[in-house]
């Protein structure tokens, strides 16, 4: 596994036990921990931005939504309008026929299947960009979570607690890219790893637009080293070598094996385990320096993250005041610390299942 070394000239890429020089157009830069974000662009379930789209009516208001206005670009859509529906309007239902999802308006005897996916595939298909999706839950069209799916179209016996038609197909064309409700979004954990990806994702793309110079690649990678060593280590790895691979005039092709890889390693939600490996590493940069008492409290606190008595925050802000201490400028500029902006993470939180 390769790693980055900071050169006044150039940026080392050590590869089994060898050095590899890369020309850069200048050194990498370090930032403190507030640096600047991308702007993520996000489908949301237009409901949940007080648009009156809603079957009985409803006005809507969310606090997350109303937060997130200041740090990403956000597309609206209602499926249920799109497709003709009137506000407002007799509910849907959705249901299994011969193992197949279908949604039926029972008032109307209207079968609405093929509107909704017509309606999706051409509208997913139009987006031009998108780095997630903040859905309606329990919606028979947008819910990704709690959505009651019914054993026939008249909705008589719920089968199963399931997902939307519309959110079914969103999954389906951007398998990658994080979907939650509002729902879902109360939870801490599930809302902080929802924000880091969507960020990371943004950052990314950007890079993909306006990338000139294979330097703001090694300089993406070392800034996301912590982050994709947490989500996936293994995939870590395979990026580390696509940069250190780098071969002059194909940056282009570099850019794009980075970025479809990239995508792909934040699938599964990082645990403890996770966590904590990736802190050992991080505290190998100043383990030597701190003397017993300060190693024994760090120690300690770690032990307690473990078994779920503190929150990740509580570790991470004691990390951060030894890395401003002994100056470790890499560490500084290191996402995992700050992988989305400040003002929406969540201060002392109370929940379980807490990152």
């Amino acid at each position: 596994m390769g790693f980055l070394k900071q050169n006044s000239k150039n940026v080392k890429i050590r590869k089994q036990g060898k050095y590899f020089c890369i020309p850069v157009i200048k050194r990498l830069k370090f930032m403190d921990f507030k640096n600047n974000f991308a702007r993520p662009i996000i489908v949301l379930s237009a409901c949940l931005d007080s648009e009156p789209v809603r079957y009985n009516g409803e006005i809507l208001h969310n606090d997350l939504v109303q937060q997130l206005k200041k740090f990403v670009d956000f597309i609206k859509v209602c499926p249920e309008v799109s497709i003709g529906l009137g506000v407002p309007r007799d509910p849907i239902r959705i249901y299994m026929s011969d193992d197949v999802f279908r949604i039926f308006q029972t008032k109307t005897n209207l079968d609405l299947t093929e509107k909704m996916q017509e309606f999706s595939a051409r509208f997913l298909d139009d987006l031009k960009e998108v780095d997630g999706f903040i859905l309606k839950g329990k919606s028979p069209s947008c819910g990704y979570s709690g959505t009651k799916i019914y054993r026939d179209k008249n909705a008589r016996d719920i089968i199963k607690i399931g997902t939307g038609l519309f959110a079914q197909i969103v999954k389906e064309k951007f398998p990658y890219k994080p979907v939650e409700d509002e729902l879902r979004l109360k939870n801490v954990g599930i809302r902080h790893n929802f924000l880091t990806k969507v960020f990371a994702f943004a950052e990314c793309g950007n890079l993909e637009k306006k990338i000139s110079s294979i330097s703001q690649l090694v300089d993406f990678h070392a800034r996301h080293k912590y982050l994709l060593m947490l989500y996936n280590q293994g995939k870590m790895a395979k990026l580390g070598k696509i940069v250190a691979n780098y071969k002059k005039g194909s940056l282009e092709k570099t850019m794009r094996d980075y970025a479809g890889i990239f995508y792909t390693a934040f699938e599964r939600n990082p645990g403890i385990k996770k966590q904590i490996n990736v802190i050992q590493h991080i505290y190998g940069y100043f383990s030597n320096r701190l003397n017993p008492a300060e190693k024994r409290h760090f120690l300690s606190l770690l032990k307690k993250y473990q078994q779920e008595k503190i929150h990740l925050g509580t570790l991470l802000e004691l990390m951060k005041s030894f890395v401003f201490r002994f100056d470790v400028k890499y560490l500084l500029s290191q996402k995992y610390f700050n992988p989305y902006p400040e003002e929406l993470q969540i201060k002392n939180p109370r929940e379980k299942n807490l990152p």
